[in-house]
């Protein structure tokens, strides 16, 4: 069987649009070019259609690209073209990832979603209504994908997301239940900003995308907006990130969304000097070290609400200077009982709002009488 959706390896590093005629996509012209998401963009036709565009979904991938074409007013898709066609607006949609769920929220189209994967991670109040009442229906994740449900319920497309070129639904089980897949790639952003603006790309999806780019544009002014209340910092308190898992603390490098969050914020990151976009292991005695320098630690572990729960496997970190100066803080004040945080589902949508609970935590001063929405202190 012919599968539904195919991806493209350019021989290049970097791939483009390659709008323009003689280009990767023949006579389509750019629609919508985003300023700070480097992994999308959408395409379109004189004579009608258009088309997602998505690149590098997956972390270590170099030169893929996937397409979606739309057609309209009788168009076909471009001469070569081997992706996946999918008539707009969609109808039903299966979330494989809460933040594509908090997308569709901020849209005011949560009536797509029909299915989701591992329900009780999602913070979204209505969404956990829609599973309870049976309108909306969990698809599995990992090694328990329900299969049988996703044939049936056939929705217009199924959101999935890659760790190194595989999703838990992959191309060759797609096609053989009938079911077309896309590739989002929103996760691997290394902005704020880069991350919200894929809000247009599921605007476009939904049939939306004036009004989402109405809603990018003002993301984007209130997120400067606040970033300049930092513009005259002079001194930057540092931070370390995360927490131990199984003896080996994980830190991102520079180029990462959180360690972009914090320099917005008039942070400094303790662990910097990496020019990377992905994580790396550290020693426990490597981050001790690092740990002794900071003045602030932020996210300790995903359920960790308490400044002892967070000590509980880690009692060598009880004289670190965050520590003791009561300055530890997690990104769980919204979450579920089984630890899905509202940070990584709303916050894709809503990094104005990360980023103030950032400078209030850091510049009390910049942000008096802010109360965090996403943040909990740890006492």
């Amino acid at each position: 069987m012919r599968k539904l959706l195919v991806f493209t390896i350019l021989s290049a590093v970097a791939v483009s649009c390659g709008t323009g005629r003689g280009g990767a996509v023949g006579d389509m012209d750019t629609l919508y070019a985003p300023r700070y998401a480097k992994g999308f963009c959408l395409l379109s036709a004189a004579d009608g259609g258009s088309m997602l565009v998505v690149i590098n979904p997956w972390q270590g991938a170099r030169g893929v690209r996937m397409e979606l074409f739309f057609p309209a007013g009788g168009r076909r898709p471009p001469e070569g073209f081997t992706g996946t066609t999918v008539r707009l607006p969609l109808r039903s949609v299966v979330c494989m990832s809460s933040t594509y769920v908090a997308f569709f929220d901020r849209l005011g189209r949560l009536d797509l979603v029909r299915g989701v994967s591992g329900g009780k991670f999602i913070y979204n109040p209505q969404i956990q209504k829609s599973l309870a009442s049976g309108e909306v229906r969990e698809a599995g994740r990992d090694t328990g994908i329900n299969y049988e449900l996703l044939a049936a319920m056939q929705p217009d497309l199924t959101l999935v997301y890659g760790v190194a070129g595989h999703s838990d639904l992959t191309g060759d089980k797609a096609a053989e239940l009938g079911v077309k897949i896309a590739y989002i790639g929103d996760y691997l952003e290394t902005t704020p900003l880069g991350r919200a603006e894929w809000i247009v790309a599921f605007g476009h999806l939904a049939g939306l995308r004036e009004r989402a780019i109405e809603i990018f544009d003002s993301t984007e002014r209130e997120y400067l907006n606040v970033k300049e209340l930092t513009r005259n910092v002079t001194k930057r308190p540092e931070v370390m990130l995360n927490a131990p898992w199984r003896d080996t603390w994980f830190v991102p490098g520079d180029r990462n969304y959180m360690v972009s969050l914090i320099n917005d914020a008039g942070g400094s990151y303790v662990c910097r000097g990496v020019d990377s976009d992905q994580s790396r292991p550290l020693s426990i005695e490597s981050a001790y070290v690092l740990a002794r320098k900071s003045d602030f630690w932020f996210n300790p572990g995903g359920r960790v609400a308490t400044l002892a729960e967070a000590l509980t496997d880690n009692p060598r970190f009880a004289d670190i200077p965050p520590v003791m100066s009561n300055k530890v803080y997690n990104s769980n004040l919204r979450c579920t009982p089984e630890g899905g945080s509202d940070f990584w589902e709303s916050g894709a949508t809503h990094p104005e709002l990360a980023l103030k609970d950032l400078i209030a935590i850091l510049h009390p001063e910049l942000l008096p009488g802010h109360t965090l929405y996403y943040y909990r202190h740890l006492e």
